[in-house]
């Protein structure tokens, strides 16, 4: 019988979600066991729990939703990074490098599909035009028509990944070289 192909070393399956994407989800996010306001109780908020999540079982979290334990919350991420990775899946039309992959399922969990499908991003990403993906990837800092920080960190954090650097590596590097909207350090 003859084996099936092997895959090639470094390039996305297409299906999994790969461990950086998790480990930078995690790390960025946080875990809490509580409901609490993504937005700091400023209009507009979404209520989240865990590591992000926003929905569970279809219901919206609010400030009723029971406390969770960090197993659940890892249950709960897995399935919203499954369903980031089948959005990048569906939306890519290109093959990936993992850690590119990891980078773009990373920003699609923060920013939905929707913004994926619609985005220069996207059409950078299809074209093959690696170098101009950082410069997208940075553009996505907004809440509500201001830059934030927290959200430039988070979008270095992600084009650094999608250029080859490890997770825990581009979060560090992130939080600790990036001290205002200004800065945008070499990779």
């Amino acid at each position: 019988m003859a084996k099936p192909p092997a895959a090639t070393p470094g390039v996305w399956d297409r299906k999994s979600v790969p461990l950086a994407a998790t480990a930078v989800v995690k790390r960025i996010e946080g875990f809490s066991a509580t409901p609490y306001d993504d937005n700091g109780a400023k209009p507009g908020g979404t209520w989240t729990i865990g590591y992000g999540t926003i929905m569970i079982a279809g219901v919206r979290v609010t400030p009723q939703t029971p406390p969770i334990t960090e197993a659940r919350a890892v249950e709960l991420l897995m399935k919203d990074m499954t369903g980031a990775a089948e959005a990048v899946n569906r939306r890519v039309l290109v093959p990936l490098k993992e850690f590119q992959a990891a980078a773009l399922i990373s920003w699609v969990y923060n920013l939905g599909e929707g913004n994926l499908r619609s985005s220069t991003l996207l059409k950078r990403v299809n074209a093959r035009d690696w170098p101009a993906v950082p410069g997208e990837i940075r553009k996505w800092i907004n809440q509500e028509g201001k830059p934030l920080l927290g959200l430039l960190r988070r979008r270095w954090a992600e084009a650094a990944i999608f250029q080859g650097m490890d997770g825990t590596n581009a979060c560090v590097r992130a939080w600790n070289e990036i001290d205002d909207l200004g800065d945008w350090p070499a990779f």
